[in-house]
């Protein structure tokens, strides 16, 4: 068996579990940098490495012999008979197997099984926030529990996938208000994502606005902005991603939050203004310049932005 999950820390309960077969953490934060249409996915993986590198998350050279790494082991998927994906309900994961699974919709297996475990919940862990919570024997219990990927999913996966790397997020908007059977998940994690766009209001993202929140209340570190933050996500996202919109607050010609030493963000005048809905954060950095996926917001005004009592996207110029 392959197995192909997350990220690290399951891949260690897979250890602590002895679960049969070889282990692939796909590790990548998706919904952080371009994620453009491609010719290959070595062509995807250059990309990424560069995002990744540019945000400070390890060097281009450490990420892009990861990512060749892990993409010579999928590669390889048909040097076993079974291919199984975990994957649980948020965001970060529900991107990966769509991924995934436009991937595995383009190879011929020969034979080799696709199996796929995914998850939001376990009777044993409450809050269930993701598979990286659970032990060695939870993890090799859930494994019975597998199901094959039916060709309806591939083609789900695949359709999503393709609407994400869109220079237009139209397509997107319809799979995130479209539940599906077959990927559960999939809708309510996209939802999330969009959410991510400006804001009609004030210009700020979902996670933009929850910093600034946890802010106002006096946290001031940024483990303690991180931490406030992840109480208005039922589905938290890792630190990493709130960091890098920590520091996005702190910079630019009229910053939300103070950057003060020992790694200190203290909320200022105008990121006040920005909660009370009294400022508009693109106009006050005079301009946007950030990818969703495939559509890339960038000049004076973002292109789309985010109408939440709507639930719906605003073509903005």
């Amino acid at each position: 068996m392959l197995h192909v999950t997350n990220g690290e820390s399951v891949v260690h309960s897979f250890r602590a579990g002895a679960i049969p077969g070889i282990y692939l953490a796909w590790a990548d934060s998706l919904h952080d940098g371009p994620v453009p249409v491609t010719t290959s996915l070595e062509d995807l993986s250059d990309v990424r490495a560069q995002a990744l590198s540019s945000f400070g998350w390890g060097t281009y050279d450490e990420i892009r012999s990861a990512f060749a790494a892990r993409d010579r082991a999928i590669a390889d998927c048909r040097n076993h008979e079974e291919v199984v994906l975990w994957f649980e309900h948020d965001l970060y994961d529900q991107l990966q197997l769509i991924q995934l699974l436009d991937w595995f919709s383009a190879q011929e297996l020969k034979g080799v099984r696709l199996s796929l475990i995914q998850v939001n919940a376990h009777p044993e862990v409450n809050p269930f926030y993701g598979l990286g919570q659970l032990n060695g024997k939870q993890l090799q219990e859930l494994l019975p529990a597998r199901k094959p990927v039916s060709t309806k999913q591939l083609a789900l996966g695949r359709q999503a996938w393709s609407a994400f790397r869109a220079a237009d997020p139209t397509a997107l908007l319809q799979f995130a208000h479209n539940e599906s059977a077959e990927l559960p998940y999939l809708a309510p994690a996209l939802r999330r994502f969009l959410e991510e766009y400006p804001s009609v209001q004030d210009g700020l993202s979902r996670t933009q606005r929850q910093i600034l929140q946890a802010g106002a209340t006096g946290k001031r570190r940024k483990k303690e902005l991180y931490s406030a933050s992840r109480q208005f996500e039922p589905s938290p996202w890792a630190d990493a991603s709130v960091y890098l919109r920590i520091d996005t607050l702190a910079s630019g010609p009229t910053p939300a939050l103070d950057r003060k030493p020992e790694d200190e963000f203290v909320i200022n005048e105008h990121g006040n203004l920005l909660l009370a809905g009294r400022a508009d954060w693109i106009r006050s950095q005079k301009g946007i310049d950030v990818w969703f996926g495939g559509v890339h917001l960038c000049g004076d005004e973002a292109q789309w932005r985010w109408n939440n009592a709507e639930q719906h996207l605003i073509r903005s110029v």
